[in-house]
């Protein structure tokens, strides 16, 4: 009989007087030197594998708990070899028996054996096995899909409804996810690798082409509204919810609409990386107040959010959607044709690495409508002072490294296009420090230098003075605000926007006796007057400026340097707004007769002129502005300016 050390301690104490039977039950713990110890009561463990044979103990031998006579047979007579296997699902797992990475193992018989299985997306399994005979152990590895978690709700419209409900990719031999499908019914989906070239087959026998994605459907027998949720591991590379996609003569692959899905609430994934086109073709979709995008991993964001919400119209995604994600150095389209009407400020901060928003939120619907019906009082003060601006002018101030902006305001809120008769519209305030990126970060001025048709057909248009004083490095402005339609109607209507007459100054009215004057006075405003806008003598960086103002229809009312005369309407707002072109030309001095480098060319696409004309850094400037007198040396400058150049 033994007893442990603490139990004999505790009947041994200072003061204490131990009895007979304790005496005896320490002794009883404890072998006697005139006594024989059992070979089975001596046991010996190493869990270092032998390095050298020594007798019948092979090399690579550990012990366990060994017997020493079993040790001492074993050195004098060796043991029956064994052999160990392991199978497993997925049949592609990782074995390592012992420390040795292999499905079987020859041992010795008795021993204690520990083997692990693991595999990408899968939780681990390791347990220890004593080998008695040849044996086979089977082992089922339990999928690990809490890596990425996505959940948001569909609409059906008709019984019996078949629907998308995402695609989902692998560069994996064999993934798996389940699929909620908010019915009452889930699956647990074997998620095909994706190889770029091939047609594929579900579980189900259906075949899938790839140029239709590795799309899941499911059937809903009632029509009605269900919350989806997908759960997957860390090999499920990519997910998308429209079905297909085709070319487009946008340059971008067109989504298929898909009006299925209304909400989305969780899109959380620690292990992918592209996000393009992952939330494209949603027209109807909408994101829960909160909604993050959890992927702090992503590292591309190409027309992400394509046509996501246009057909619905919603005010703003969350301040803080893309906080999580810092990776990506470009946004190429990523909010094209989105139905977002406004950005809150701090939108793009988390992005410190980007160098281009290109296209970003070209086609947008930016400032659609957003000042329908707001009283006229309001617009002196949302207008100059910015407090209401649907493109926060704070948009760039984290992107200290940005250097290319072109399209990126391309056609925003449809345009309102030529639509003058109703209330109150949309207008898009350009301002100075929209172009000063970094802001936030330290930069004492913006880096950007591309800015091709970054505000582009984007009608009612006011700029701040002096626009480009924050992008000292700009380089190329073609097709900035071509075809810009009408700027009057924000200005006019009793001048309630105060019209600038430099960045310090305004403009006051006054009529006497018939004579009117425009005084320029202490004051905030804003202007469509290009020697205001570019004040500076010379802009010597600028390389081109070809379609930069064009007009988009003819009238004494379009586009830039229009006169304000508000006379007829019984108020005193009268300006001539004519000048040089060949003064205003001179502002540019490098963009001039073969200033067109191979980039600007690609970029600006020039439909007209000749090649000559093409290679010209002033090709199409001003297409329209020679319909009246605004440019008032018009027959002495080169035609290549007045030339409709410009693709649109």
């Amino acid at each position: 009989m033994m007893t442990t050390k603490e139990e004999l301690k505790n009947l041994f104490k200072n003061g204490d007087v131990p009895g007979q039977e304790q005496f005896w039950t320490w002794m009883d713990s404890y072998w006697h030197k005139e006594e024989a110890i059992e070979a089975t009561s001596t046991l010996y463990s190493n869990p270092r594998p032998t390095q050298y044979e020594v007798g019948g103990v092979p090399i690579g031998t550990s012990f366990d708990r060994i017997p020493i006579h079993e040790v001492l047979d074993f050195i004098l007579y060796g043991k029956a070899q064994r052999t160990l296997t392991i199978t497993t699902i997925p049949p592609d797992a990782v074995i390592t028996i012992n420390g040795v990475v292999a499905s079987s193992l020859r041992v010795y018989e008795g021993a204690n054996i520990t083997y692990t299985v693991e595999r990408p997306g899968y939780f681990s399994k390791t347990a220890t096995v004593k080998v008695t005979e040849d044996m086979t152990v089977h082992v089922a590895l339990e999928p690990d899909l809490s890596n990425t978690e996505i959940k948001f709700k569909i609409r059906t419209s008709e019984p019996n409804q078949e629907v998308p409900i995402a695609m989902l990719r692998t560069s994996d031999t064999q993934t798996l996810a389940k699929i909620t499908y908010g019915d009452g019914q889930s699956n647990l989906v074997s998620v095909p690798a994706y190889n770029g070239s091939e047609s594929w087959t579900d579980n189900e026998g259906n075949i899938h082409h790839v140029d239709n994605g590795n799309t899941f459907y499911h059937v809903y027998e009632k029509v009605g509204d269900y919350e989806i949720s997908i759960n997957a591991g860390a090999n499920v590379s990519y997910v998308r919810f429209c079905e297909g996609l085709t070319s487009d003569p946008q340059g971008y692959l067109a989504p298929t609409v898909n009006n299925f899905i209304q909400e989305i609430s969780v899109f959380k994934s620690d292990s992918i990386t592209n996000l393009d086109y992952t939330f494209a073709g949603l027209s109807l979709a909408n994101v829960t107040p909160g909604f993050k995008l959890e992927t702090p991993e992503a590292t591309t964001l190409i027309a992400s959010f394509y046509g996501f919400g246009a057909g619905r119209e919603f005010e703003s995604f969350p301040a803080d959607m893309l906080s999580l994600i810092s990776k990506p150095t470009v946004l190429r389209g990523t909010f094209f044709r989105a139905g977002l009407r406004k950005i809150l400020p701090g939108f793009l901060d988390s992005l410190t690495e980007l160098q281009s928003v290109f296209e970003c939120f070209k086609n947008s619907k930016l400032g659609k409508g957003y000042y329908n019906g707001v009283d006229a009082g309001q617009f002196p003060t949302m207008a100059v002072q910015g407090s209401n601006d649907f493109v926060p002018v704070s948009l760039f101030w984290n992107n200290a490294k940005l250097t290319d902006i072109s399209h990126v305001f391309n056609y925003i809120g449809e345009g309102w296009f030529g639509n003058l008769s109703s209330g109150y519209l949309a207008y898009f305030v350009i301002r100075r420090e929209l172009f000063w990126n970094g802001k936030t970060l330290g930069n004492a001025q913006g880096t950007i230098e591309s800015a091709f048709y970054a505000f582009g057909k984007c009608n009612r248009i006011l700029c701040e003075p002096h626009i480009l004083k924050h992008a000292p490095e700009m380089v190329y402005i073609g097709g900035l605000f071509t075809q810009t339609n009408t700027m009057q109607h924000a200005v006019g209507w009793g001048t309630m926007v105060p019209v600038a007459a430099s960045e310090s100054e305004v403009y006051q009215f006054a009529e006497s006796e018939g004579n009117y004057t425009a005084t320029a006075t202490a004051g905030r405003g804003l202007t469509f007057d290009l020697r205001v806008m570019f004040p500076e003598a010379t802009y010597p960086k600028i390389t081109c400026i070809s379609g930069a103002f064009t007009t988009a229809a003819t009238g004494e009312v379009m586009g830039f340097q229009h006169a304000i005369d508000y006379t007829p309407n019984g108020l005193p707002a009268k300006l001539d707004l004519s000048m040089s072109g060949a003064d205003f030309l001179a502002k540019f001095p490098n963009a001039n007769a073969g200033s067109m480098d191979v980039y600007a060319k690609l970029i600006l696409g020039q439909s007209g002129g000749t090649d000559s004309d093409k290679n010209d850094g002033r090709h199409g400037v001003f297409h329209l502005l020679d319909q009246d007198n605004r440019i008032s040396d018009k027959a002495s400058l080169p035609s290549l300016v007045f030339n409709n150049a410009i693709a649109y």
